[in-house]
C-alpha cells in the first residue's frame, strides 16, 4: 500500500486501505490482520495515525481486539436504512448482497387472534400463511411469517414466493400497496424459529411487525419477521 504524506490525513488513508481489503474479500472475517508494529514497518508509519485508524474501524464494528491474541476482522451484520416501505429481500439486495429464500411452509389457515385484531377482519377470516427463510453468505438472517388475504391466491403462489419478493408479486398483478406500517420489538426464540434461524433456543431476536393496505385501506399483507440481530441490523432514518 502507499500512502500520501499530504491532503487526506493518513490515519483515513489507512483506514480507506483496510476497508477496501475487507470489502473486496481479501482479508476474510475471523483472520488476524497485522499487528502495530508489522504496520509500521511495512507503511513506514508511525504508531500514531495506525492506533488511531485501528481504533476508530474496531468503533465502527470493521474490526474486532481479543485480548492477547491481536486484532481480527469482525463479522460484519447486515443492515438495513430504510426511508421509505420496502421489504426486506429488497433492502438486502440493495446492500450488494444475495439473499436467498426457501419457502418453509406454506398453506391456509383462520387468521390468528393477533393477526385479525391488527388488520381489523373478523378472526374466523380465511388466509394464506408461508413462512420463508432468507439467507445471505453468512448464514440465515431472518425467518419472515406472513399472512396474506386470500383473494391473493392466485398471486401468492409457493412457486412464485420463491423466486420473488412479495412487493414485487403484489404490483406485478395490479395491486396497489398505497401505504404499510411497520413496529419493533424483541423476544427469544422459541424452538421452532431457533431451528429455521439455526440459533440456539432462547437466543434474544429482533421482530419487525409489518401490515401492507392497499388503496382502498383493505389489509393485504400481516408479516412477522424473526430477524438475527449477529447477521442483521436495521436503521431507520429520521429528519426533524
Amino acid at each position: 500500500m502507499e500512502l500520501l504524506q499530504e491532503v487526506v490525513p493518513l490515519y483515513h488513508q489507512l483506514k480507506t486501505y483496510i476497508k477496501q481489503q475487507i470489502e473486496s474479500g481479501q482479508w476474510q472475517p475471523g483472520i488476524a490482520i497485522p499487528s502495530e508494529r508489522e504496520l509500521e514497518k511495512l507503511l513506514g508509519l508511525s504508531r500514531t495515525p495506525i492506533r488511531q485508524a485501528l481504533g476508530e474501524l474496531v468503533a465502527e464494528g470493521w474490526l474486532e481486539r481479543k485480548h492477547g491474541k491481536g486484532t481480527f476482522v469482525a463479522q460484519r451484520t447486515s443492515a438495513a436504512v430504510t426511508t421509505k416501505l420496502v421489504g426486506l429481500v429488497e433492502q438486502l439486495r440493495s446492500q450488494g448482497l444475495y439473499p436467498t429464500i426457501e419457502i418453509a411452509e406454506f398453506g391456509h389457515c383462520e387468521a390468528p387472534a393477533a393477526v385479525s385484531q391488527a388488520l381489523g377482519i373478523p378472526a374466523s377470516t380465511q388466509m394464506i400463511r408461508t413462512v420463508r427463510r432468507i439467507a445471505v453468505s453468512s448464514g440465515h438472517v431472518i425467518v419472515d411469517e406472513n399472512y396474506f388475504n386470500i383473494n391473493l391466491s392466485g398471486v401468492i403462489t409457493e412457486e412464485r414466493l420463491g423466486r420473488s419478493t412479495v412487493f414485487d408479486l403484489l404490483e406485478q398483478s395490479g395491486m396497489n400497496v398505497k401505504k404499510g406500517s411497520q413496529g419493533y420489538s424483541a423476544v427469544n426464540a422459541d424452538a421452532r424459529i431457533a431451528r429455521l434461524l439455526e440459533v440456539p433456543e432462547g437466543t434474544a431476536l429482533l421482530v419487525i411487525q409489518t401490515l401492507l393496505f392497499n388503496n382502498r385501506d383493505q389489509p393485504l399483507q400481516y408479516s412477522l419477521s424473526y430477524c438475527n440481530p449477529e447477521r442483521y441490523t436495521h436503521e431507520i432514518l429520521l429528519s426533524r
